[in-house]
């Protein structure tokens, strides 16, 4: 796949386990490529490592909240 042909990847962040299948399920039939964490750590580990496009992330998580971990990602 040329990098004109590659999906938008999609880091959503969420605890929930239900909310986090019911939205990867949306989006990868939206046509994105999607990666799920469950806290903020897990959230900036592969957001390093993965450089998604976009992320979508909880605010209320385990450990470290959506807050903090988007002020670390900046």
């Amino acid at each position: 796949m040329s990098s004109a042909e590659r999906k938008t990847m999609v880091l959503l962040v969420e605890d929930l386990v239900d909310s986090r299948e019911l939205y990867a399920q949306y989006l990868t039939y939206a046509g994105f490529s999607v990666v799920t964490a469950i806290n903020g750590h897990e959230a900036i580990s592969l957001a390093q490592l993965l450089r998604p496009d976009i992320i979508l992330m909880d605010i209320r998580l385990p450990g470290m909240d959506g807050l903090e971990a988007t002020a670390d990602l900046k």
